[in-house]
Formats: structure tokens, sequence, C-alpha cells
């Protein structure tokens, strides 16, 4: 259940997401996507984003943000 809602980064920052465990959503540019283990999301990070666990059990992920 918990979330990281993020204001926009510098113009062209982008983030990439590995869910490692568990499910994700990813709510960028208007649009929200569901992750399970395994998959990565790439989105653009310099407008109002967010990563929410929809769920009850543990989520873990890799993110890397890039700064262009």
């Amino acid at each position: 259940g918990g979330a990281l809602v993020s204001n926009a980064h510098e113009p062209g920052t982008r983030e990439h997401l590995t869910v490692l465990q568990g499910a994700m959503e990813i709510e960028a540019a208007a649009a929200t996507r569901r992750l399970k283990a395994g998959d990565t999301a790439r989105y653009p990070a310099d407008a109002p984003h967010a990563i929410r666990n929809p769920g009850k059990a543990d989520a873990k992920a890799l993110l890397i943000v890039i700064h262009r």
C-alpha cells in the first residue's frame, strides 16, 4: 500500500523501474501501468509521476533515474 509520489524532475529526466518482488503500479505521462516481478517500466520523470504498491504484500524494486 506504500507510494512514492514525485514532482517533476529536470527536463529530459527518465526513470527505469524494475520490479524485483511483488507488484507495483507506475503512473506517468497520463497513464497507469501495473508491473509484476521481472517487469521493467521506462517512463518520463520530467512531469509529476508516482510508484505505488497496489497490494498488502511487500514489493521491492530497483529504480534508476537518468538526468539529462
